[in-house]
């Protein structure tokens, strides 16, 4: 037998269809399916719902509770007074920590016609304070980027 004819042979060969008692047992699988599916959609409005109206409630008795005893002390100039913040903090640190200076080669400048040398810093300035009222401590980083200059001389 050459491969010619095993070719012939396996083309011939039709595949036989499902018993029927494999076709009962997949409609018998797929409609368990689909009542698990219908019970699920049912039961999914009250698992959120009920969650979400206790929020609503205790929502609303804190703003309830909050209408009725707040006073109308805030009205008056000792408690602004008492609000307002205290401008006064003390610096602690200034710090920059240059990250990147990438070189971008020598140029000459368009106006004199000179060679300058080009560098880009990139950095991270920090600077912190200190509340003496609570001893709170304030911290801003900010980044930056600057293109420097430098003079370049041939000798």
């Amino acid at each position: 037998m050459n491969e010619h004819e095993i070719e012939t042979l396996l083309s011939e060969l039709q595949p036989r269809g499902p018993s029927a008692s494999l076709s009962q047992g997949i409609a018998k699988e797929l409609e368990q399916d689909r009542e698990w599916m219908l019970r699920s959609e049912r039961t999914l409005r009250p698992i959120w719902l009920a969650p979400l109206s206790w929020s609503a409630a205790g929502a609303a008795a804190a703003v309830l509770v909050m209408s009725v005893f707040s006073g109308n002390d805030a009205d008056s100039p000792s408690a602004l007074v008492a609000s307002a913040p205290d401008p006064y903090v003390m610096p602690v640190t200034t710090i920059r920590e240059v990250v990147d200076a990438r070189n971008e080669g020598i140029q000459y400048n368009s106006n004199s016609r000179l060679p300058e040398q080009r560098v880009r810093l990139t950095s991270m300035e920090r600077h912190a304070w200190i509340d003496p009222r609570d001893g709170a401590h304030i911290t801003l980083e900010r980044p930056r980027e600057e293109s420097v200059v430098l003079p370049v001389s041939f000798q």
